[in-house]
C-alpha cells in the first residue's frame, strides 16, 4: 500500500514539474564592434560598425529580464558603451562612463550585466569614449511591458525608432586629440 502511494505521488510530482512552462529571465546578446565604411552626410567616412551595420542591431528585451551582453572590441583603439536610459541596480559601475568602467581594449571584450526591472520603453546604447559617437556604433534597447501585466495607456498605431546624431564631414579620429588615445 506504501509502495503504491510511493508510485502516486513521484508520478504527480513529475506531471507537476513537466507541466511547469517558463520563459528564461535571461536574454543573450553579443555585439561585435568593427570599422566600415559608412556614408551619414553623402560623404564616405570611416564609422564604427556594430556587428557589421549602422545603427547597430536593436536589443529587444521584456521587463524584468536579465541582459547578457558580450562586447567585443576589433577596433584599433579602446572602446567603451553606455546604457542610456536603463536604470542600473545593484550594478551602477556597469553604466559604461569612463571613471566607473574601464574602456574595453583592441582585441579584447568585457559582458555587461543588465536587469531591466520595472522598465518599458525606447532606451539607446552608445560609445562615451573620445568622439566615437560621432562615428557611429549606437542602436535601440527596446523593453517591452511584460504580456500579463497591462500598460496605462493604449497601444499606439505604429511603433518605430529613430535614432539621430551628430555628423561632420571628416573623420571622427581626425577630430579627435590623438595624445588622448596615449592615456588609455
Amino acid at each position: 500500500m506504501e509502495d503504491s502511494k510511493f508510485v502516486v505521488y513521484s508520478f504527480i510530482a513529475c506531471i507537476l514539474f513537466l507541466g511547469v512552462n517558463g520563459e528564461s529571465p535571461y536574454r543573450f546578446f553579443t555585439l561585435k564592434v568593427t570599422h566600415g565604411d559608412i556614408y551619414p552626410l553623402g560623404v564616405k567616412q570611416k564609422g564604427i560598425l556594430i556587428n557589421g551595420q549602422f545603427p547597430g542591431p536593436t536589443i529587444d528585451a521584456v521587463t524584468n529580464d536579465n541582459l547578457i551582453i558580450h562586447v567585443y572590441n576589433y577596433l584599433n583603439v579602446p572602446f567603451l558603451i553606455s546604457w542610456n536610459g536603463v536604470q542600473q541596480r545593484r550594478n551602477s559601475w556597469q553604466d559604461g562612463v569612463l571613471g566607473t568602467n574601464c574602456p574595453i581594449r583592441p582585441g579584447k571584450n568585457f559582458t555587461y550585466v543588465l536587469q531591466v526591472k520595472d522598465q518599458i520603453g525606447t532606451f539607446f546604447y552608445f560609445p562615451s569614449l573620445l568622439f566615437h559617437k560621432a562615428a557611429g556604433g549606437y542602436g535601440s534597447i527596446r523593453i517591452w511591458s511584460r504580456p500579463k501585466i497591462p500598460v496605462p495607456f493604449p497601444t499606439p498605431a505604429g511603433d518605430f525608432t529613430v535614432l539621430a546624431g551628430d555628423w561632420y564631414k571628416r573623420n571622427h579620429y581626425v577630430r579627435t586629440n590623438k595624445s588622448v588615445y596615449m592615456f588609455l
